[in-house]
């Protein structure tokens, strides 16, 4: 895993976490953020960052703005300044177990610097080794403020409540607190030299308070960043350390590494929840939580999927027995807006655990496993938004997050077969043989073939979205991934032509969110670019036709898109390949080093 750039080339901060905090580090290893689930608010952080302010919701680029200041140095909660530095020495980087590091220095001085979050404390720390230092000035500067997350969404339906949080800032002989009683949320600070016991800070006449180091030729700090009171959790034997994974291709090993690291650490909460970041949009989407989750299920990661189904199906769910387009982490409501996918994803994952495990995981409620969670399944499958005469799922939002223009959508219903197939296979256990999964499943093959094909430019091709009685939109976008998968599902083969032109539609400039460029691809109308899930489903599609070359091609293109720590972005410029949305984002990392794992492991073809 150990990789390192110069600072300028780092793409995104980097991370760290143990499902308990997850903080975020800058390119010279200052601390952006600690945030963590947060029982009245959803989540909540410590940072630099100024309030997000009520009258930006609903603009999008007041909503990129603030985004993109989440990634500047400039409003960082924690920093080491050191007289005399060379900028141009600044590295940064992972190590071998895919620890967060730094390297600065100066005329005579350098400092090396590592970051983690031990396994069951709600704490995270870092460590600097500074050598020479005592000829320089050097400083820890603290200056920060706890409120809620922002949760700052473009395509936002229900903003949360506005909310106004005070900080106050006490220093003491064991460091400082950091204390918002409206939250409520405190955070401790402490900073100890060689291993002694925590320092004293000092008020900064600069504003907030400092930490002055001072010693001879090599001197260890080690600053440790707390929730108070000390909050705990059993800990995971998943986070103890990662898997080894198939070494064939160095570019996905990398990037299925990072996933997996970010998401034990970062967004596989202790309280259950699956986020699809830690700090843009700390809510939960079943989708994302999805494709996570069965990341860790081919890495061997089972508990925390368990909890992840206990917390969906006890916590997560509207009274009607439905999930909305997306939940806090603490399992309310977030926005209320209906997507017939997501009440798809948490049964599949459930019937993904039975295959991996061989068992179903305790039940919420009884304890108990096998049929005790038949009951639930009905219920989520009676709900169903069935629509038009073939009963297929009407959705009112795509995978986009954006207005569905026709009910029906083809990626919805190739995941509705999927769902009831893989349910199928354990019908009588769960005790729902009378919902007779199979036969939906044939039925609802049928249906998609005679309402989604349709005339396209490279003959008959499946629509992206339709009525039901002829009306019907061509257009693939990078949020739809089971259309890719669908041969890889089994629902169709590779060979069947009409997958075939649709796919060949998707890459080609007949579809509205492709877009050209030496890094171009698959994307969306939803945010401009090359989408890092766009190159998922043509590295899906590549598996899926055993096509080398493409599979070379869509690999180059991630490896040289990746950050050092092997994340991905949402999207990205097809000329350059520069990041240009979510800097965090586990969801497309998540599906590649699930497709690595489960289709290039030993005896996969090698890219």
């Amino acid at each position: 895993m150990r990789a390192s750039v110069t600072s300028g080339a780092l793409t995104k901060p980097l991370d760290t976490g143990n499902g308990l905090l997850a903080a975020s580090f800058g390119a010279d290893g200052s601390w952006l953020s600690v945030g963590w689930v947060h029982e009245r608010h959803g989540y909540a952080e410590l940072s630099g960052m100024p309030p997000f302010q009520e009258r930006w919701r609903g603009d999008p680029a007041a909503v990129r703005r603030y985004r993109a200041w989440l990634v500047e140095e400039r409003f960082a909660f924690l920093w080491l300044e050191v007289a005399g530095e060379d900028a141009g020495e600044r590295t940064a980087g992972v190590d071998d177990a895919g620890r967060p590091v730094w390297h600065r220095g100066g005329e005579r001085w350098a400092c090396d610097a590592t970051a983690w979050a031990p396994a069951g404390r709600a704490e995270v720390v870092q460590r600097y080794v500074l050598r020479g230092a005592g000829r320089a000035r050097t400083v820890f500067r603290l200056r920060g403020r706890l409120d809620r997350a922002a949760f700052a969404e473009i395509t936002e339906v229900d903003p949360p409540d506005p909310l106004t949080v005070h900080t106050a800032v006490r220093l003491g002989d064991g460091g400082v607190t950091l204390d918002a009683p409206a939250l409520p949320a405190r955070i401790r600070v402490s900073a100890s030299l060689d291993g002694g016991p925590p320092g004293r800070w000092t008020p900064d006449p600069a504003g907030g308070a400092r930490f002055a180091v001072t010693g001879g030729a090599e001197v260890v700090v080690t600053v440790v960043v707390a929730l108070e009171p000390a909050a705990g959790a059993p800990v995971r034997d998943e986070h103890a350390a990662l898997p080894v994974v198939p070494g064939a291709c160095p570019a996905l090993s990398r990037i299925t590494l990072g996933a997996l690291r970010y998401v034990r650490g970062c967004t596989a909460t202790a309280a259950g929840a699956i986020l699809t970041d830690h700090r843009l949009l700390p809510l939960s989407w079943t989708r994302d939580a999805y494709y996570q989750a069965r990341l860790l299920l081919a890495a061997g990661a089972t508990t925390t999927v368990a909890d992840h189904l206990r917390w969906l199906f006890s916590r997560a769910r509207d009274p009607d027995g439905r999930w909305a387009r997306s939940q806090l982490p603490d399992g309310r409501t977030k926005d209320r807006a209906l997507q017939a996918d997501q009440q798809l994803y948490p049964l599949l994952e459930l019937a993904d655990h039975r295959a991996a495990t061989g068992g179903w995981p305790a039940h919420p409620e009884t304890g108990r496993a096998g049929t005790a969670w038949g009951p639930q399944v009905e219920q989520v499958w009676r709900v169903l938004p069935r629509a038009g005469p073939d009963g297929m799922l009407a959705s009112e939002e795509n995978p986009a997050d954006d207005r569905a223009g026709l009910p029906f959508l083809l990626s919805t219903q190739i995941l509705y077969w999927h769902t009831a197939t893989r349910l199928a296979a354990w019908a009588a256990e769960l005790g729902v043989e009378h919902l007779e999964l199979g036969r939906v499943a044939d039925e609802l093959c049928s249906a998609v073939h005679r309402r989604f094909t349709h005339a396209g430019p490279f003959g008959s091709q499946w629509a992206y979205e339709v009525d039901g009685t002829g009306g019907h939109r061509l257009y693939q976008d990078a949020n739809d991934l089971p259309t890719a998968f669908a041969p890889l599902w089994g629902f169709c083969a590779a060979t069947d032509p009409s997958w075939a032109a649709t796919m060949r539609f998707a890459f080609s400039p007949h579809n509205p969110g492709y877009v050209a460029g030496p890094f171009g691809g698959l994307g969306s109308a939803h945010t401009p670019g090359t989408w890092s899930l766009g190159d998922a489903q043509e590295l899906a599609v590549a598996l899926a036709t055993h096509d080398r070359a493409r599979l070379a091609d869509v690999v180059r293109r991630l490896a040289a898109v990746a950050g050092v720590d092997g994340m991905l972005p949402e999207t990205y410029d097809p000329h350059s390949g520069r990041w240009r949305a979510r800097h965090w984002f586990a969801w497309p990392a998540a599906v590649i080093g699930t497709l690595h794992l489960e289709h290039l492991g030993p005896g996969g073809p090698a890219a």
